[in-house]
């Protein structure tokens, strides 16, 4: 047998995503979700057994290894049921869907998800990771999958039954009625941000104990509510945070970028994966930290983090963004990231390497599993205070230089390389954000290909797909790539200065109205697929934030903002019914809501729109003032002589070659001013 040869080969070899594809030469007789599948379970009158999981999670690893590399497991799983494997990241449709169930069934969710169905796709038992074996008094795997089988053949019909109690439980869960109507108020903000700071871990920054994950979205808030009330306690909330997780574990303090979640309260130990999306709301988030405090490093976070994503998540040939690393190598949990005291000062000399070792903590013994997490304390930070600065930074940026280079010769962890349009839009909006308060001009020129590249290879037949992989794209649509890649269109139309920028908003304009015929219905509320797809029991809908922003509210904010700049009505009317059908969320549980309320806070609030007409080095100054401002709900529009279609300009062309900046309130303008000061000094008086 050669190398290439396997004594097992399912259905999954002809799929493109590396998580299906790691599991093509299981025992088990996968097969991908789809016509050919669901046919079968129906023919032969089998249950499904459904595993969903992603190619950076651990646990689904550890599973694979356990049970479905297993072969007498596999057998019985061959034997009574037919077996199908799916990537969350390219159906979040079922995952939204069966986690439900899951949640609702054992009282928590997570990866990997495993649900036995019946043949018309309605649940009947399901959970997350089942060890092989029965252990502690709870059945195994192995158990598991036995008796569920032998109890379909016997007493089918109980089975049955009991699945359509339950898909009966699941679609009022799912497809429930708004939570009534309340009229929409600033209170219903405000009750939302208590809420969330009531979670909040004042000695550690983040909000919960453990695992503690990075809260973009509710930090953004944070920033913005205090931004509107001058509570400092906010301030202080979002600093702690920032701060905590930049210095902490979970940051890498070699490569940069962050990782998915800390496993305990102080942000030491991560779990090692990374993803996109984490970094690309971070990366906003630290943007407009930045924006509120001038705070250098959070600066430098930014910076760190998006060379980190050109340099190990960008695909090279097309410019778009990769999905995620793998938190293992070698088979084991952060191989890649950890060291051993020895091996630093080896590396570093006597000299250098105290200086590093005290600063990240470094020590014999070590802080995980023997080994060393770089990570910064107070202490650590007294330390530096105690060194010349030039000193300092000398010896610090060289040891990382040597560290990082030395790290780049070991096995990395497995990169999730398939594409999804979705998290490509929010990554997207970190660069060019980024690129506002940096002006480094590599993440200008990564938003603007990116861009390019989504339109061009995921946009197919006037339909915006979901996952790209070596020049496959998928046929499938859904609300979050319309919502998350319009809003970076709409981010990278105030930031990119070339004379074509128009084109995102035409872009971001056609496909908001596309979203709002295939998303939305006439109660206001948001689906996650267009209506009428086979394969899904339920139109799923979700109004709350997980662990990328409800898209329906990341729609709404767009609809705000389309309306503003184009006047179409249809937006300002989706955008206020959209409203309207969270409401009773707003007011019945507001804590799960953040990205509703910053939509919330836009239409309730001032509106600011900054219109600069003219083109020399004066209107340059004039946006680099306002790239450096915190200014939420605002528009920044620009054009190089003011003849152009969009409203916002309308009797605001160039005057004898003079650049004239407008600045608008509510729909109120100052009088036109010629200067970054003047300008700024109009801002001071809002």
């Amino acid at each position: 047998m050669s190398k290439t040869d396997h004594k097992y080969t399912n259905k999954l070899i002809n799929e493109n995503s590396p998580y299906l594809l790691s599991h093509a030469h299981n025992p088990v007789d996968w097969y991908p979700w789809g016509e050919e599948a669901l046919a079968k379970a129906k023919k032969e009158d089998k249950p499904i057994f459904l595993s969903i999981g992603y190619a950076a999670c651990h646990w689904c690893h550890v599973m694979e290894r356990e049970s479905f590399e297993n072969e007498e497991i596999a057998a019985l799983m061959n034997k009574y049921f037919i077996c199908i494997k799916v990537d969350r990241e390219q159906r979040p449709d079922l995952d939204q869907i069966y986690m439900s169930f899951v949640t609702a069934m054992t009282g928590r969710g997570g990866w990997p998800m495993s649900v036995f169905l019946t043949p018309d796709l309605k649940p009947f038992y399901g959970g997350t990771y089942f060890p092989p074996e029965d252990e502690y008094g709870r059945p195994g795997f192995r158990s598991i999958i036995k008796e569920i089988g032998e109890a379909y053949i016997i007493d089918k019909s109980k089975i049955v039954s009991s699945s359509e109690n339950i898909y009966k439980q699941l679609s009022n869960r799912l497809n429930k009625a708004v939570q009534g109507s309340s009229p929409l108020h600033d209170n219903m903000i405000a009750s939302g941000v208590a809420s969330l700071y009531q979670n909040f871990d004042y000695q550690n920054g983040g909000f919960g104990s453990s695992p503690k994950f990075p809260h973009a979205m509710e930090l953004s808030l944070f920033l913005r509510h205090y931004d509107k009330t001058k509570n400092s306690d906010y301030l202080h909330a979002v600093e702690k945070a920032l701060q905590k997780m930049s210095q902490g574990g979970i940051y890498d303090h070699l490569g940069g970028g962050f990782a998915r979640y800390s496993t305990d309260a102080k942000w030491l130990v991560p779990h090692f994966e990374k993803m996109l999306y984490d970094n690309a709301m971070l990366v906003t988030t630290y943007t407009e930290a930045y924006q509120l405090t001038k705070n250098d490093s959070y600066k430098q976070t930014v910076i760190e983090t998006l060379d980190f994503i050109l340099r190990e998540m960008t695909d090279k040939k097309t410019g778009g963004f990769y999905s995620a690393l793998d938190a293992d190598s070698e088979g084991e949990e952060g191989k890649f990231y950890v060291w051993s005291k020895s091996e630093i000062d080896s590396l570093l000399g006597k000299e250098n390497s105290e200086v590093f070792d005290t600063y990240y903590n470094v020590t014999e013994k070590g802080n995980f599993e023997g080994h060393n997490i770089l990570n910064i304390t107070d202490a650590s930070i007294s330390y530096r205070n105690s060194i010349k600065e030039v000193t300092f930074n000398q010896i610090i940026n060289s040891s990382k230089k040597i560290l990082f280079n030395e790290r780049a010769k070991r096995i990395r962890p497995l990169t999730d390389d398939k594409i999804l349009t979705s998290w490509n839009g929010l990554a997207l909006s970190a660069f060019a954000k980024g690129y506002q308060i940096t002006k480094e001009k590599r993440f200008l020129d990564a938003a603007i290909r990116n861009a390019d590249f989504v339109k061009n290879s995921l946009y197919k037949n006037s339909k915006l797909t979901h996952a790209y992989r070596e020049e496959i794209h998928s046929d499938v649509q859904f609300l979050e790539d319309y919502a998350f890649y319009i809003r970076g269109l709409l981010d990278l139309y105030e930031t990119d200065n070339s004379e074509n920028h128009e084109r995102w908003l035409t872009l971001a304009t056609d496909l908001g109205l596309k979203a709002l015929k295939l998303f939305m219905d006439d109660d206001g509320r948001f689906y996650l697929r267009p209506d009428n797809q086979k394969d899904l029991i339920i139109r799923p809908t979700d109004e709350t934030d997980g662990a990328i922003p409800a898209p329906g509210s990341i729609m709404i904010g767009n609809f705000i903002k389309l309306h503003r700049i184009t006047e179409n009505k249809l937006f300002g009317d989706a955008a206020k019914k959209g409203l309207g059908a969270l409401s009773g969320l707003f007011a019945n549980s507001p804590g799960g809501m953040t990205t509703g309320l910053k939509a919330l806070d836009y239409f309730l609030n001032d509106k600011i729109e900054i219109v600069i007409v003219g083109s020399t080095d004066k209107r340059e100054k004039m946006l680099d003032m306002l790239y450096n401002r915190y200014i939420p709900n605002k528009i920044i529009a620009y054009d190089k002589n003011g003849k152009t279609d969009i409203p916002l300009f309308e009797q605001r062309g160039l005057d004898n070659g003079k650049v004239k900046a407008y600045l608008c309130v509510n729909s109120v303008c100052n009088l036109p001013v010629e200067t970054a000061e003047e300008l700024s000094k109009q801002l001071d008086k809002l």
